[in-house]
Order: structure tokens, then sequence, then C-alpha cells
């Protein structure tokens, strides 16, 4: 019998109106007094109204404002600074590249992870886990942390507020977890009664899949007028608590199998950069299941995607599909043996996944879920 470990949950998780302005209560609680922010400047500002003024209008020696991806150059920056300050906590406010570089940065100076999230597009505030990229933006590794993130924090207005392209992103990169999670386990639990930890992974995973399905379409468009309803605020816990919860649970069988392979090597087209991270894994759904031959899935998901904005093939993704060099890269990247599309049960070659990219580009929608 193997060793489990679970890392299912922060610390300490509270949603609702008005939670922001508890923070200096939190912080005390934690015996928190000297704070380091790690954070966008869209971010702070969207954040900033709904904080206590102390933390609002803290010293501008207590921010570091970032932009572009979470590197390892970055992490080793900000990490140096909280030691030289002796910050015993960051707080990391913004989406998936300031929440994975703030969760980074606390844990090599050893300190406590605040997290805040702007903006719903991944379950960073949740996951002890960063994904790190080059300086061009190239995806190159990510990286699991030995504890569980400190404190996150969710004010539905900040996230009904934001782009809703961030939402949309978000819920591609959701849905991920049920048909990567379910390619995982029929690879690592073949004909097996799957034990505890991993059926609460499974239903997690199950949970992100239905709840998205039901109720992603009337959450995009409170989002899009800004507007904090019942089903945008279920979509957002989707997004956050249980699909991070399928990671934390489920461990490598609840982590990436070929959509986030798809993803990576995506990140090698200059075309594809001008995309967010969860319609880059929304498409490589789309691919996993063309591998899987479930086509009847296939096709479902994707009217889906027709009614919430999300791509469906490369040329929404403004790829050529007829470029065989720029393909030929994609999938050189996508199918490398260190990829995660190599733990789901079946053999993977360039032409099998060149032949599932065919099957995608040729749909046909039936406009039906």
């Amino acid at each position: 019998m193997s060793i489990t470990l679970v890392k299912g949950a922060p610390g300490h998780y509270r949603i609702g109106e008005g939670i922001l302005k508890e923070l200096e209560i939190l912080l005390s609680e934690l015996k928190v007094q000297n704070i380091h922010i790690v954070c966008g400047t869209k971010a702070w500002n969207a954040v900033r109204p709904y904080l206590p003024e102390k933390i609002a209008k803290s010293p501008s020696s207590s921010f570091t404002f970032i932009e572009g991806h979470c590197t390892l150059q970055k992490v080793e920056s900000i990490s140096n600074q909280l030691s030289a300050s002796s910050a015993d906590a960051v707080i990391g406010i913004g989406g998936g590249t300031a929440l994975d570089t703030a969760k980074a940065s606390a844990v090599k100076a050893g300190i406590k992870s605040i997290l805040i999230p702007s903006i719903a597009s991944t379950c960073a505030a949740w996951t002890p886990l960063s994904v790190f990229y080059d300086q061009n933006g190239v995806f190159t590794h990510y990286t699991e942390f030995p504890l569980a993130n400190t404190l996150v924090l969710i004010e539905p207005a900040v996230i009904a507020k934001a782009p809703v392209k961030y939402l949309r992103a978000g819920i591609g990169d959701t849905l991920a977890k049920f048909y990567e999670a379910d390619a995982l386990i029929s690879s690592f639990f073949k004909n097996q009664e799957l034990p505890v930890w991993l059926k609460v992974s499974q239903f997690s995973a199950s949970i992100c899949r239905d709840v998205l399905l039901k109720d992603a379409t009337e959450a995009i468009q409170s989002a899009s007028e800004g507007r904090v309803s019942d089903e945008l605020i279920r979509v957002v816990e989707a997004i956050i608590m249980t699909g991070g919860m399928v990671g934390g649970f489920g461990g490598k069988a609840g982590r990436v199998a070929g959509a986030h392979s798809i993803h990576n090597g995506l990140t090698e087209a200059n075309e594809a950069r001008n995309y967010l991270h969860g319609e880059l894994v929304a498409y490589g759904i789309l691919v996993q299941l063309a591998l899987e031959n479930k086509d009847q899935e296939l096709l479902r998901l994707s009217n889906y995607y027709h009614d919430w904005g999300l791509p469906v093939n490369l040329k929404d993704l403004t790829i050529d599909p007829k470029n065989q060099i720029l393909l030929e890269k994609i999938i050189k990247k996508a199918t490398l043996p260190q990829e995660s599309i190599h733990f789901m049960d079946m053999k993977i070659s360039e032409d099998a996944l060149l032949s599932a990219i065919r099957k995608v580009e040729n749909l046909n929608f039936s406009k039906v879920h």
C-alpha cells in the first residue's frame, strides 16, 4: 500500500460580500505583523476599495507590482526582498501569475501566504502549486509545495466586475479537472476500487463539470453585466475551491493529463500567446477527447463552447491549421517524454496527436447539449 499525501484545502477559506474588510482581524489571528503585497496594478486597483484602510494605505515599500509570467527569477528576487524586510506573510492579489508568484516566494522565504483572487481564471488561489514559464512566456515546469496555502479570501463583487474573458478561461481550465482526472484514474487505477481520498477527488471533479455545465451560461451573463448572482458564486467556487480539491486530494491522479500537454504545446505558437491559459486548456480538452475516441462527448462539449465563447478549433486561436511546420512544433512539445499526456492509458505518438487535432478541426456542430 502506498503512502497517501493529501493537501486538499488551504488553512482557512472564506467567500462573501465584505469579507476583505475582516483581513486585519484574520491577520491578527495568524499573528502576522509585517506583510508584503505581490500583485498586478489592475488587480490592486480592483481590490483596494474592499480592503481595510490600513492595508489599502500600505507604504510603497510593502509592494511588489509584477507583470508578465511567473518565473524563477521573479520568485528569487521577491523572496530575497521578503527576507530582507523580515516579512512574515505575503498577500498575493490578482490572477494566476500574481498568486503563483506570491505562493512560490512565500514558500522560498518560509512565511505565510494570504491569497486574494481578483479574477476566477484558475484554481491558483487554492492549490499549493506554481506554474513556471521562461522569460519568453514558454511553459517550463510546475512545482508542488510541501504546505497548503495559509488563507484564501474571495470578494464576489471583485470577480463580477473583472473582464469576463477571465471567467471564461476559468471555466475552460476547470472543466479539464474532470476530463483529465477521468483519464488519469482510468490509467492509474484500472479495474481497482478507488481509495477514499481519490473518491473525494473524483467527486470534486464531477462537481466541477456539473456546476459548470448547469450554471456557466448564466454566470457569464451576470459577470458581463458586473452583477453578482448565485450562479456566478457557484461557478467561482467550482473554479477555485472544487477545482483545487481535485488535485489537492487526488495528487498525481487529479492533476494534468492530455489537455494541459496540448496547452504546453500551444505555447510554442506566437499566435497563442494572446490567449489565456484556460482558453488554451479548453481547446486541449477537445483534443484529449478526440485522442480517447470520445466523439459524442467531444461534440457535446464543443456545443457548450460555442455558447460560452471558448475556442473550438485552431482558427479560434488564430492558428492556421494548414501551417504544418507550426503544427509539428506544437505537437513535438506536447509529446515530449516528460509531458503529462503520457499518463493517459494509451500510447501517444506525434501522428496520433495530429490525427486528433484534425478530428477536432473537422467537427460538425449539432447545437444540441
